[in-house]
């Protein structure tokens, strides 16, 4: 005897509906991990921009006439990070440290710059960026 079915069985029909519930679910776990993973990267790229903006602050030390306050070599020696030009937004804190290199005879500094911030979670996060300054610079 010979069977004439042409359609799909109902085991059928809900086996596959439940195969394309995981896809979906998948798809959405995914999409939620994307967009935390996008946000976080935001927040770094803006901490990223606040250190660097810090660095660059020690790093423009001249004797200026026009009336711009820099800072000299010797007055980089405070754990605190002195204030720039713009305002650090309140979700961000900044903070700064100074080490003189002795093996140079204390003609180095080294200094680390660290940016942080909470994320959704209240995970502290940070960026931290470091650079050696010469008291010598090539204007001297």
């Amino acid at each position: 005897m010979i069977s004439n079915n042409n359609g799909f069985s109902l085991l059928e029909v809900v086996i596959s509906l439940f195969m394309m519930a995981a896809g979906v679910m998948g798809l959405i776990k995914m999409q939620s991990y994307m967009e935390v993973k996008s946000y976080n990267a935001l927040k770094s790229i803006d901490a990223l921009y606040l250190a660097e903006q810090q660095l660059e602050y020690f790093r423009t030390r001249a004797e200026v006439s026009s009336g711009v306050n820099l800072i000299s070599y010797d007055d980089i020696n405070s754990s605190q990070c002195p204030s720039i030009d713009t305002t650090v937004p309140p979700e961000y804190s900044l903070s700064c440290k100074v080490a003189t290199i002795e093996a140079l005879s204390g003609s180095a500094k080294k200094i680390t710059v660290a940016a942080k911030w909470s994320d959704r979670w209240q995970n502290q996060q940070k960026v931290e960026l470091t650079t050696i300054i010469s008291r010598y610079s090539e204007f001297d």
